[in-house]
């Protein structure tokens, strides 16, 4: 039988909706009440080179900073020890990360899901996958699955996370690089894109021009704006420069849009219902 509840009747956790803070103006991207919620699902793709494991670890490295209680672990199925620990040299703010490196070791015993399991069951306030389809490889070769059901197994493991299924009891959320196609378009399953709270896409002005304006936006989002735009820019010290002044100039525009917008709408009921009025006097 299935449950059929009221919303209202739905009693929360009031600390569910205290939101993760960053202190930059990404937080009023993240979500409409401002920050990265809990227990939500949040996949990030884009153009190569725009600088998507960039975005996600200054992001992570700036709610550390606001708020040092707050548990993240990385994990890494892409970048090595080595290839990080360079990577930190140019960007040493992420060093003090808790990183979960995974790699393929198709020649050992090697147990990556459970391990990541195992990992995960011990409380994560936040965790980002670098990314989700070279982990969904590594575990489909191990456990010699079909994609499909490395897929379905590595999704289950998230869903009870974001139940609090651990030994901390919070609600974790996720931040998860998934590969595009050449064309940029997503790679997943219906399933995947159904578990997503929200589709961050990082993208050039220019596609075919890797100096061209970066910018930030989502193309799904349950819990903020879509098609809003926030551009930026990377530093070599790893930060991540928001231009605020043209964000906040382009939500003037969008509100000012919306308001002619709504006045059109309504200056157009009114002249149909004056013409009815006038034909319905000459019938």
């Amino acid at each position: 039988m299935r449950n059929i509840v009221k919303v209202k009747d739905i009693v929360f956790d009031k600390d569910l909706f205290i939101n993760y803070l960053s202190g930059t103006v990404l937080d009023l991207l993240l979500c409409s009440y401002r920050g990265l919620p809990k227990g939500v699902n949040y996949m990030v793709i884009g153009d190569p080179g725009v600088g998507k494991t960039t975005i996600i670890l200054d992001l992570m490295a700036n709610i550390h900073k606001m708020q040092p209680h707050v548990r993240m672990l990385f994990v890494s199925a892409e970048m090595n020890e080595i290839d990080l620990a360079i990577y930190v040299q140019r960007y040493p703010k992420f060093g003090n990360l808790d990183i979960m490196f995974v790699e393929a070791e198709f020649d050992t015993d090697a147990h990556t899901l459970e391990d990541f399991e195992d990992t995960l069951t011990e409380g994560w306030d936040i965790v980002a996958i670098d990314s989700f389809y070279e982990l969904q490889g590594i575990v489909k070769e191990e456990e010699n699955i079909t994609l499909k059901k490395a897929e379905s197994l590595l999704l289950a493991i998230i869903k009870k996370q974001n139940k609090a299924e651990n030994t901390r009891g919070v609600h974790t959320s996720f931040l998860t690089i998934q590969q595009v196609t050449k064309s940029g378009a997503f790679i997943g399953s219906n399933r995947l894109k159904h578990m997503i709270t929200a589709m961050m896409e990082l993208r050039l002005d220019n596609p075919k021009n890797i100096y061209s304006d970066r910018y930030v936006t989502f193309s799904k989002h349950r819990r903020g704006d879509v098609g809003v735009k926030l551009y930026y820019s990377l530093s070599q010290t790893g930060d991540v420069y928001f231009d605020e002044k043209r964000f906040y100039n382009d939500r003037k525009l969008r509100t000012l849009q919306n308001e002619v917008s709504s006045q059109l709408h309504e200056y157009a009921d009114r002249f149909n219902k004056l013409f009815n009025h006038i034909q319905d006097g000459n019938e």
